[in-house]
């Protein structure tokens, strides 16, 4: 994976447990991503996937750097940046930009929506005057919007028009990676539809890399290449995106996708039984074992590994390191 665009190893972030009352002890840590590690190559888009709480947000946190890791390691284009800061840091974010889950509450209502894309050249100081007023009109246009709402504020866009614009400030300063947060799930479908078919249009063009964030099934197959399957900050199964979806390995990718198809189409479909457990107190062994229907007397005892049971498949489960007939 050396020449991989980004490459996360063994990430871990462990957030400060708290005290319920000033006389007891805190909690244990919240272990909130646990030892995951990735690659995505130049113009590839890789999904992370999973139930709310099981990690995926805050990895693209730390991917972004918003968040310092416990342990770890964040390599981008060969450079070590894990404990980047300074000058260092703010290069790294010319490279590395998002589009969060709601484009209201990550865009400035006090500033005009020219102001709002041109702001990350304007800082960085790269652009000033008609120079820079003229990049951002290609660029709002190269998101589907006409230069002339650039005096607008975001109050008077429409929810897909704001991601529009949220997608045109990511652009601004010509990263490599974009890390999409849940990205349409503030958007209707139509909407939504057509923001996917624009981050694909913007990929091809640009040369980006994504890093999509989504519990949307249907938008992690439509955008990904491949899908990486997160449960309580692990990875369990990684495979080629059509892969997946059509032979999926691990019990909790097979539940995740069951319980996504409609009603209509498997009425005797299977859902995922019981809670997600707490991440400060993970069950032993497999985390998946207290819920998994395929879970036998090797499950909580032992850790399973990663290992590679098909091309660019790797699943984390007993059913395939030879415990367990699969």
């Amino acid at each position: 994976m050396t020449g991989s665009l980004l490459q996360v190893e063994e990430l871990v972030k462990h957030f400060k447990g708290r005290r319920t009352a000033p006389w007891q002890s805190s909690q244990d840590a919240v272990r909130a991503v646990d030892g995951i590690s990735f690659a995505i190559e130049p113009g590839e888009t890789l999904a992370l996937v999973g139930e709310s709480g099981c990690g995926k947000t805050t990895t693209g946190r730390l991917v972004l750097r918003l968040l310092d890791p416990t342990s770890g390691r964040i390599t981008f284009k060969n450079r070590d940046v894990t404990a980047a800061s300074g000058g260092e840091l703010k290069h790294y974010w010319r490279s590395v930009q998002a589009v969060f889950q709601d484009p209201w509450s990550s865009l400035n209502p006090r500033m005009r929506a020219g102001e709002i894309v041109g702001e990350p050249l304007f800082a960085n100081g790269l652009m000033r005057g008609r120079e820079l007023r003229t990049h951002v009109a290609r660029l709002l246009e190269d998101v589907g919007l006409e230069p002339g709402l650039a005096r607008d504020y975001p109050h008077e866009f429409s929810g897909g028009m704001r991601q529009r614009l949220a997608i045109a400030r990511a652009l601004s300063l010509h990263p490599a990676l974009i890390v999409l947060d849940e990205p349409m799930s503030s958007l209707d479908v139509s909407i939504g539809a057509q923001i996917m078919n624009l981050l694909k249009d913007l990929q091809q063009r640009h040369d980006l890399s994504y890093l999509l964030i989504a519990h949307d099934l249907a938008t992690v197959r439509y955008l990904s290449d491949r899908v990486a399957v997160v449960y309580l900050g692990q990875i369990v199964e990684t495979a080629p995106t059509e892969k997946l979806f059509s032979a999926p390995g691990h019990p909790y990718t097979q539940a995740l996708i069951e319980a996504a198809k409609p009603v209509e189409l498997d009425e005797t479909r299977s859902y995922l039984l019981g809670d997600v457990p707490s991440p400060s107190n993970p069950p032993p062994g497999c985390r998946f074992h207290t819920r998994c229907p395929k879970a036998f007397e090797d499950c909580p005892v032992r850790v399973p590994q990663l290992q590679m049971v098909a091309p660019g498949q790797l699943i984390s489960c007993h059913l395939y390191d030879g415990s367990e007939g699969a």
